[in-house]
């Protein structure tokens, strides 16, 4: 039997995830997102002080021990933003816990890191496996995109929803890059297929702050269908193909690289402060210049990257007439809360939208 690879919930992209580690003889274990079960594991054995995504991560870990899982992988981090000595401490924390689960780090370790070194795959086998893995990402993207823009103008209230999943299936079946260049073929025809209503005129509202939280639906209280049943069209910036184009340094040029980013930043903030918080700062100036109607920041309580640039934010959101709201998650966070404030700023951001229609009048 294969060794499991536990891999920490990404969202949608645990798919493609899940394919990049095909190649190295093991089978993945990974979850879209974090369960109530997981999140409870987690609570229980994590420092009180300790933010909402390390908590959630050491559950996924520790469920994934439970059940035989071998190997985990956990991504690294620059900057101030704790997620560096994540793996640490969730390697002690399972170690107390008698549960025998070694973390790979994965990030700035060179060309080949400790996890490939490890399992060392044949090069042709990982070479392909990476291409599945770039094409899976570059569908989920593709795919999202067609959702956010469906489920603020849908008839029936979770039509883009049942496609997306109905996508995603089908997607997670694809084995080589031909199947899965067919399959994201199918995803406008289909999306296309949904009855909506033309006369609806839709928010725009960016999705900006910790990745994990921008991916993981259970952490964030599902905002993206939330807001597009609020009939807004939403932009999670977190972008998978994104970023893997800038820890492998392709595509220096493109938009979202990271020099245009720092670029954009620069008026606001001069210094790196790790994690996130340059794309926050960039992408939020991108969304006023852009036309968005407002942006939603979410953070895990007590983020140092992502607490230090929401005074920046807010000062975006006074020189460029931009709203903001700020979402603080933690594990007692009310749903209904959450979903009274997105209202309440979803009404805001309709009577702006409606004056700016009869100032244009």
């Amino acid at each position: 039997m294969k060794p499991g690879l536990a891999i920490q919930p990404w969202g949608n992209y645990s798919i493609a995830l899940a394919a990049s580690v095909e190649c190295l003889g093991v089978e993945p274990w990974t979850q879209r997102s974090t369960t109530p079960e997981t999140m409870r594991l987690g609570v229980e054995a994590s420092p009180e002080f300790a933010c909402l995504s390390f908590k959630a991560c050491t559950g996924h870990f520790i469920r994934a021990a439970q059940q035989g899982i071998r190997y985990g992988v956990m991504v690294n981090s620059r900057g101030t933003c704790r997620l560096r000595y994540y793996r640490e401490i969730q390697q002690k924390i399972l170690k107390e816990r008698g549960l025998d689960l070694f973390i790979f780090g994965l990030g700035y370790d060179g060309i080949k890191p400790p996890l490939i070194r490890h399992f060392d795959p044949d090069l042709l086998s990982f070479l392909q496996c990476c291409a599945r893995a770039q094409q899976k990402t570059l569908a989920v993207d593709a795919l999202e995109k067609e959702a956010w823009r469906v489920r603020a103008v849908e008839r029936q209230p979770g039509d883009a929803t049942r496609v997306l999943n109905a996508c995603l299936a089908d997607l997670e079946k694809a084995r080589t890059v031909p199947e899965i260049r067919a399959c994201a073929r199918t995803f406008r025809p289909r999306f296309g297929a949904v009855p909506i209503d033309e006369a609806r005129v839709p928010l725009r509202i960016g999705l900006l702050g910790e990745a994990t939280l921008l991916r993981d639906r259970y952490l964030n209280h599902n905002l993206e269908e939330l807001l597009g049943s609020l009939g807004a069209e939403v932009r999670n910036f977190f972008l998978l193909g994104d970023e893997m184009r800038n820890i492998f340094q392709i595509g220096l040029f493109s938009r979202n690289s990271r020099w245009r980013l720092k670029r954009l930043a620069r008026p606001y903030l001069e210094n790196l402060v790790g994690g996130h918080a340059l794309d926050s700062v960039a992408h939020a100036i991108r969304c006023a210049q852009e036309g968005y109607d407002g942006i939603v920041h979410v953070a895990p309580a007590g983020c140092m990257p992502e607490v230090s640039v929401r005074p920046i934010l807010r000062r975006i959101s006074q020189d460029l007439d931009l709203p903001v709201l700020e979402c603080s998650f933690d594990e007692h966070s009310s749903h209904v809360g959450v979903v009274t404030r997105l209202e309440a700023f979803v009404s805001v951001l309709r009577e702006r939208q409606d004056k700016k229609a009869r100032t244009r009048k």
